[in-house]
Formats: structure tokens, sequence, C-alpha cells
């Protein structure tokens, strides 16, 4: 690597964030593993600010960008985008500086950790109503996952429910390639009946399903739709996930 060539990487973010990035410079990327390495680094940083207070390095910078903000009555579209760039800029200098943080945050950032982080159990009381519970609903209520999944296979008559508590089961026992199966079950029936019985359930876990699975790009879309969307079910949990983590195991799912 050319030893001016973090400077050269910062000045590209510049340009870049003006919308005048350098074909140079994105070849470069391209063709040198070393500074391609170092631009997803710079990039990070970039998220960071823009995710609140998620490294002490960068909330100083931040908090000076907000201050200058608050302090401008009726600033220039101009003068706010330079505020904000030298902020990324300065960010992007404090991680490269401090390289130790962002490797490590690169290296332990996986789909399986967000899952684990984000993941909880369904409550069938808590959630959807239910009156008389039957047989597959009570085995789930006492968290017997294999009565579950017995019952739901020697069922003849079976419902979205049905196939999201099995599904559940599944995702319970870390089955990931069958839960899959009967969540895309549901939103397949949903498809073809035109109802949204299970629906939002149905989506949140599946894309849960995919991350245990260490499939980023199939659960990401899923994840996208659900945070476009303020009135499904699971909107909340999923604005809370870190943009930051969700980049990274993109980035790492398409290298």
């Amino acid at each position: 690597m050319l030893p001016n060539q973090s400077q050269l990487l910062i000045e590209h973010l510049d340009n870049t964030l003006e919308g005048k990035g350098s074909p140079e410079m994105e070849q470069r990327i391209s063709n040198d593993a070393e500074a391609a390495q170092e631009w997803v680094y710079i990039r990070l940083a970039v998220n960071a600010v823009q995710e609140a207070g998620l490294y002490e390095q960068v909330g100083t910078v931040k908090s000076a960008w907000q201050a200058q903000q608050s302090a401008a009555t009726k600033p220039t579209g101009a003068v706010v985008h330079t505020i904000y760039r030298n902020v990324l800029r300065a960010a992007a200098c404090i991680f490269i500086l401090s390289s130790g943080a962002a490797v490590y945050k690169y290296t332990t950032t996986s789909s399986d950790g967000i899952y684990q982080k984000y993941y909880s159990s369904y409550s069938l009381n808590t959630s959807r109503g239910v009156s008389a519970q039957d047989a597959q609903e009570q085995a789930y209520t006492n968290k017997n996952w294999a009565d579950v999944l017995s019952l739901f296979d020697k069922s003849k008559a079976k419902s979205n429910k049905s196939y999201f508590i099995a599904g559940m089961a599944d995702l319970e026992l870390k089955k990931y390639d069958d839960a899959i199966s009967k969540f895309q079950h549901i939103i397949a029936a949903n498809v073809l009946s035109g109802g949204d019985y299970f629906q939002d359930e149905a989506e949140f876990y599946l894309a849960m399903s995919w991350l245990g699975r260490g499939d980023a790009n199939e659960a990401l879309p899923l994840l996208d739709k659900i945070k476009a969307n303020k009135t499904h079910l699971y909107h909340n949990v999923v604005v809370k996930m870190s943009a930051l983590d969700l980049g990274i195991i993109k980035y790492k799912s398409n290298k």
C-alpha cells in the first residue's frame, strides 16, 4: 500500500460526498486488496457517524457537528453539507488512526451475531389472541418443540397458524432450513389467497431464520421491507437494528 494511500482515500471520500468521485481511485480500490479493505473501514466510519452514539471515537465530532447545526438559525444547504462532510471526513481519520477498533468491529460482526442479539421467542398468549388452545398450541406454550413438530406432521388440516407455530419450533431447535420452508409457505399461501394471516410474523421470523443460517443477502431485503413499513408488527424491532452491523454483513456476503 502506498504511504499516502489513507490520505488519498479520505480525499476520495470528500469527492464522493460531493458527487465527484475519482474513477482512478475507484479503479485502485477495485484492483488493490489493501486499498479496498481500507476503503471499507472508511465507509464504516461514515455509517458510524450516521448511527447515533455508536462509537466513542466519533461521539465528540458528531456532537460538534450537531452544535454547529443548532447554532445556525437558517443554514443554507451548502453550509450544512460542508459541515456534515467535514464531520464524516474527521470520523474517517479517527477510524484510520484507531483502526484496531474498526478491524475488531468488522471481524466480530456476523449474521449469526445479529440473530442472537435481536431474536426473541414468540408468545402465543401476548401476540395473537388464543381462546381454547389445541394440542399443538399447548405443546408450543409448554416449549415441547419436538411435540409441536410431531403434532404438525400428523395434522391433516394445516393452517397458517399451525405452519407458523411449527416454524417457530424449528427455529427454537435451530433447524433453520425447516423454519425457512414453513415461513415461506405462509407467505406464498397469503399471496394466493390475498390474505395476511400471520404475514408479518412470517416475514420477520423468515428474515431471522436467514440470519441464523448465515444468509444475509436473503435476510436484508426482508428487513428493509419491514423497516419501510411503519404499520408492520415488527417495524420497531427492525429500526433498532444497527445500520452499521447490517452494512458489514452485507459487505461480507458479497465479497
